[in-house]
């Protein structure tokens, strides 16, 4: 599936996570896109006052709501990001991802100054409560847990994507990649692939990125790294391409698939994960793709090792970031 957007415009509205805006703008401009990114302040919550956070804590507490302080932060950036939009002319297209994270506002301005607007949820909808009431401010509301289709009729499922916008080659440095922020319930897996993967001799680059140093004391003298900030997503991109192996290590709040996981099949790499869920891929392949469950042994690792990489290249561009687009706009 393709089309042509040579000429289009489309508003971006995407909260600045590792980088991950200049990803999106620079495959939408592959695509022929006039992109407009919303601007995202991702300090705003150091504008909340303390009086914020005790009315956060007393209806979380006594009304079980959740919503405050996220409304509260969204609020905060209300008016530089109408003020961005009511200088725009008028636009084709718009997308905005994690739409929780804008006001009402925002987004009904978002709806009524573009043709077709599109939201994406790529977090589990029961995992961030705003995101429901967001629904109605779009054409198109998309989930990316097929379950959230089920609680949430008038959502449509879709997966996540690798970025196609890079073309050119990148030489091999290391075997295996992986990359990921601190969790404690995955160090323990991430660990003992780590010591079994070096032990079979491969070159290793396994990074953690923490916030409480504390936390990572009990796994300093393992071959995992650990970094206090983390690289863009762009660059980690491109440590994918440079790996023969990338590690995927799944969230159980919510069910998909990661991005490293269509990474693998983009770039063609290896694919060790403990996420089941990719057997119910057409791109699943034993030799590609190891599943870790238990019972597995050293010997099963070692030879999903040796085993050559099959092509999968008709697949792939299946779940290309252009072929997602095109089908959330169609």
């Amino acid at each position: 599936m393709s089309r042509d957007f040579k000429g289009k415009s489309i508003i971006l509205g995407i909260p600045n996570h590792f980088g991950l805006p200049e990803c999106f703008r620079k495959n939408l401009e592959y695509l022929g896109f006039k992109v407009y990114l919303l601007p995202y302040d991702m300090n705003a919550k150091s504008q909340l006052i303390w009086q914020d956070y005790l009315i956060h804590g007393a209806k979380k507490i006594f009304l079980n709501n959740r919503v405050y302080k996220a409304e509260k932060l969204a609020e905060i950036q209300e008016a530089s990001q109408l003020k961005f939009i009511e200088e725009l002319g008028r636009v084709d297209y718009a997308l905005v991802v994690r739409p929780d994270l804008f006001s009402r506002k925002v987004l009904q301005s978002i709806k009524e100054k573009s043709d077709f607007s599109v939201g994406y949820q790529w977090d589990g909808m029961s995992r961030f409560p705003l995101a429901s009431t967001r629904i109605s401010h779009f054409d198109k509301f998309y989930v990316f847990d097929r379950e959230d289709t089920k609680r949430f009729p008038n959502t449509y499922h879709t997966t996540n994507f690798y970025f196609d916008y890079i073309s050119q080659q990148v030489d091999i440095k290391q075997d295996v990649f992986f990359v990921g922020t601190f969790m404690k319930d995955r160090m323990e897996m991430l660990v003992s692939l780590s010591e079994l993967l070096k032990s079979f001799g491969l070159s290793l680059n396994m990074t953690v990125v923490y916030g409480n140093k504390s936390k990572i004391k009990p796994y300093k003298n393992t071959p995992i790294q650990f970094r206090k900030t983390g690289n863009s997503f762009e660059t980690s991109m491109l440590e994918s391409m440079a790996s023969n192996i990338l590690i995927d290590v799944e969230n159980t709040i919510h069910k998909g698939l990661s991005f490293r996981c269509f990474e693998a099949v983009g770039f063609s790499k290896k694919l060790i994960t403990n996420n089941r869920l990719v057997k119910n891929y057409d791109f699943y392949d034993e030799n590609n793709i190891f599943v870790v469950e238990s019972g597995c042994s050293q010997v099963d690792f070692e030879q999903f090792i040796n085993k050559s990489y099959k092509s999968q290249h008709d697949i792939a561009s299946k779940y290309s970031f252009s072929y997602w687009f095109s089908k959330l706009f169609c």
